[in-house]
């Protein structure tokens, strides 16, 4: 951060925020049209910015990836619900973020390198302890269980493909203690 002329420090200015979220975006239409292996020049390209600018952003690919899967996570809202398991089984069955196509997105950078596994694996287990937390205190949550496990759950109903929803109902029946 730079300080102002009175020595405060300041945030980034305007066009180096706009910038990063151009890039963001541009990473994130070109990610869903062309996968991970896109190259940096194109998204570059699609934001209207210089390799130099996304460079001064993001030092490397990986650096951008990391950035994606944080930006994904960002929308989740289940902290607003006040039942423990409510909030609990809709991060489980939403997953980190809220748009389906959000969901293929993290997953796919997710496995782009295992930088990016374990970016995404930390993304979901920080997104996932809070909820869990919950869910345990309130006597809903099976005691033997972790916030890992839990993101380790979720990683595979995403492999499920199209029963997904069975597996994800399955596994919530197993979790849940019974009352």
């Amino acid at each position: 951060m730079a300080r102002d002329a009175t020595g405060r420090i300041r945030g980034p200015r305007s066009d180096r925020a706009r910038n990063r979220r151009r890039l963001l975006d541009a990473a994130r239409a070109a990610f869903i049209e062309d996968g991970p292996k896109v190259s940096i020049e194109a998204v570059a390209r699609r934001a209207g910015v210089g390799t130099t600018t996304f460079f001064r952003h993001f030092p490397t690919k990986s650096d951008l990836v990391d950035a994606m899967l944080d930006d994904l996570a960002e929308g989740v809202r289940a902290g607003a619900l006040t039942d423990p398991w409510a909030a609990f089984t809709l991060i489980f069955e939403e997953g980190c973020v809220l748009v389906p196509e959000d969901l293929l997105l993290f997953d796919t950078l997710g496995r782009h390198s295992p930088r990016s596994a374990e970016a995404a694996r930390q993304a979901t287990a920080a997104i996932v302890e809070p909820h869990v937390r919950r869910a345990l205190a309130a006597g809903a949550l099976r005691p033997d269980v972790t916030a890992e496990d839990i993101a380790a759950l979720m990683r595979m109903a995403d492999q499920a493909g199209p029963a997904r929803p069975t597996a994800l109902r399955v596994l919530l029946r197993g979790l849940r203690v019974a009352a």
